[in-house]
């Protein structure tokens, strides 16, 4: 009968005084979760003249007293309210329930209409309700009963929840909502979710790890996000970070993440124990379900929480449109700030600073190219990253490097910078505002092979010369000998001299195809750049320049591998040694070092006699025998 509905609020005060209490408590903690405004039913279905039991759950802020509109012939009162506060590592969840007991004596369908909280100022709606009066002399479900939901029906063991699972699980996902795939050498940004049951005790003992060695974790954010949300018809306490995910190879690789962490959640079985009523003055399904949560036994277990293994595309970098001053930057970047004096003298350095900003891989990217190159000879210098958010996927990087000018007098210098929009799934190359600048001094010549010299052409007889011919006579002469031309010896020494003389034009030509030869060329200017490159390398160890002996020894690797694979040392990226050298090769391990020592953005650290040895291997192997 609707008698039950319509009790005594007897123990209203003890429940404010309670709530009071809470409100004191609560008010030293921080509201850390997004308002969230949900309502449920215990059950879909009641008899006419008993009650379902309606649950209205505020989180996430400060809100009014919710307003429940009126339904013919449906009665609804309320039962009190309470608060529920909820930590793990240290972030506070409050939750304010208000109670309310639903129910007719006029069987029928009825629908509880979205109820509108204001939270801090905001109005938030909750999905409408259905709920089903029967007969008087129906059966009546059993309190706790979840409303069936609309579909079809999952089975007993489906809805068991045994598995690991039931202590929480994660998911990753691109934080990029317009794109599915990542590029290689590209830091993608992801989103990493930890879901924990609802009214669980979470204790995180490690940090999330890559589970593959095909993907690696960038930057993961220190301080996660806490809220509250439905999964699968379940409630969850989701924790979520972000951070990046970079891969060295192209394909589709599972991005699986673990985390560890130990999780007390409540006895399933215990909670499915059918439930008898107290009678007395707590016969009210409202302090049912209280002290239904407060008595239920907790299961701990120290488990490690795994993603499914969500597949993501890398694709490789496209050769078609590359530019040769591209270094291997993946991202979006501009220049904010150009410091270059405004006076120098030829073969002097001095140095110039710039500022690129903007989102993507900071990591990976070379200070600027000056303009025009063949007037500058640059030197490797330093960089220096300034994060922009949490995640440090958009910021700034200053550079700072020695230049020395080749030609004098007034000229026009800019820097020009190259990357890949992941994006657009284009190249483009920025250059900074055009410079005026004044050097004084004569032009710096490099040292050139000698001029080869000029072919001397025989001399030529002249073609009208007719010499004069005595008059002959037929005059008696000595008998001439009968000896063969060929066995004379002056025969044998004109046939000698002129295979001497065919090896000496045969050697000349040689040396001057030699000389001419493009691909030695190259070759020595390969070996040249080479040689500065271990000069800096030397110069670096000695002053204990990390950055700067990285930068060296890197160059004259990628010298070398410009010489073999036919292309500009320049654009050879790392991700590209790696797909076209084994990983076990001391190029590939000293590449690998290298971006390590980047990834790790340290501004000072010894230089390691194994990187020296390293990069002394490496460069013996791209070395030719003589």
């Amino acid at each position: 009968m609707v008698s039950s509905i319509h009790r005594k609020n007897s123990f209203l005060s003890f429940a404010n005084a309670a709530a009071a209490l809470m409100a004191i408590v609560v008010g030293l903690a921080s509201w850390s979760s997004a308002a969230e405004v949900v309502a449920e039913l215990d059950r879909d279905s009641v008899p006419a003249g008993n009650a379902a039991l309606m649950t209205l759950r505020i989180s996430g802020g400060k809100a009014d007293r919710p307003e429940i509109p009126a339904i013919p012939n449906l009665i609804i009162e309320s039962r009190g309210q309470s608060q529920q506060m909820q930590m793990i590592n240290f972030h506070v969840t409050v939750t304010m329930i208000y109670t309310y007991i639903v129910g007719s004596q006029t069987p029928g369908d009825y629908q509880i209409p979205a109820i509108t909280v204001t939270v801090d100022g905001k109005k938030l709606s909750t999905h409408p309700l259905n709920l089903k009066v029967l007969d008087a002399g129906a059966a009546q479900p059993p309190a706790g009963t979840p409303p069936n939901p609309a579909g079809p029906q999952s089975s007993p063991a489906e809805e068991a929840d045994t598995g690991e699972k039931r202590f929480g699980f994660l998911t990753v996902e691109l934080a990029a909502n317009d794109r599915k795939h990542a590029y290689v050498g590209e830091i993608a940004p992801v989103r990493i979710r930890a879901w924990l049951p609802a009214a669980s005790r979470a204790q995180l003992r490690s940090g999330i790890q890559p589970e593959g060695k095909a993907f690696t974790l960038h930057n993961v954010s220190s301080q996660p996000q806490q809220t509250e949300e439905m999964r699968d018809g379940k409630r969850y306490t989701v924790i979520t970070w972000f951070g990046g995910m970079s891969a060295t190879k192209a394909g589709k690789y599972p991005a699986s993440l673990s985390l560890d962490a130990t999780v007390a959640v409540r006895d399933p079985s215990a909670l499915k124990q059918p439930r008898s009523r107290r009678g007395g003055p707590f016969d009210d399904p409202f302090f049912d379900n209280v002290f239904d949560q407060m008595n239920t036994p907790m299961i701990q277990k120290e488990v490690t929480l795994k993603s499914d293994d969500q597949q993501i595309e890398v694709r490789p970098l496209p050769t078609e449109g590359r530019p040769n001053g591209f270094t291997g930057a993946v991202g979006e970047f501009k220049f904010d700030s150009l410091e270059i004096p405004n006076t120098w003298k030829t073969g002097e350095p001095q140095q110039i600073s710039a500022n690129l900003s903007g989102k993507g891989n900071f990591s990976l990217m070379n200070a600027p190219e000056l303009t025009p190159a063949a007037a500058w000879k640059t030197y490797p210098g330093k960089g220096e990253f300034s994060g922009g958010d949490q995640a440090s996927f958009s910021g700034s990087k200053s550079f700072k490097f020695s230049a020395v000018p080749r030609k004098g007098g007034d000229q026009e210098v800019a820097l020009a910078f190259s990357y890949f929009d992941p994006v657009g799934g284009a190249y483009h190359t920025i250059s900074s505002p055009v410079e005026k600048i004044h050097v004084d001094g004569t032009d710096v010549v490099d040292d050139v092979p000698a001029a080869n010299p000029a072919k001397k052409e025989p001399e030529k007889t002249p073609e009208n010369k007719i010499e004069s011919l005595a008059p002959q006579h037929f005059v008696m002469t000595a008998p001439a000998t009968l000896i063969p031309l060929v066995c004379r010896p002056a025969f044998f020494l004109f046939l000698v001299l002129s295979a001497l003389f065919a090896l000496m034009g045969w050697g000349i030509a040689w040396i001057r195809r030699r000389r001419a030869d493009p691909k030695r060329r190259a070759q020595e200017v390969m070996e040249k750049a080479v040689r500065q490159a271990l000069e800096t390398v030397a110069s670096s160890t000695a002053s204990g320049d990390v950055a700067g002996y990285f930068a060296a020894a890197r160059l004259a690797l990628q010298h070398r591998l410009g010489a073999l694979w036919n292309q500009s040392a320049q654009a050879i990226t790392s991700a590209e040694v790696r797909a076209r050298i084994s990983n076990d090769s001391p190029v590939a391990r000293f590449f690998r070092e290298a971006d390590c020592y980047e990834y790790s953005r340290q501004s000072s650290r010894e230089i390691l006699p194994e990187w020296q040895a390293l990069f002394d291997e490496a460069l013996a192997t791209l070395t030719p025998s003589k």
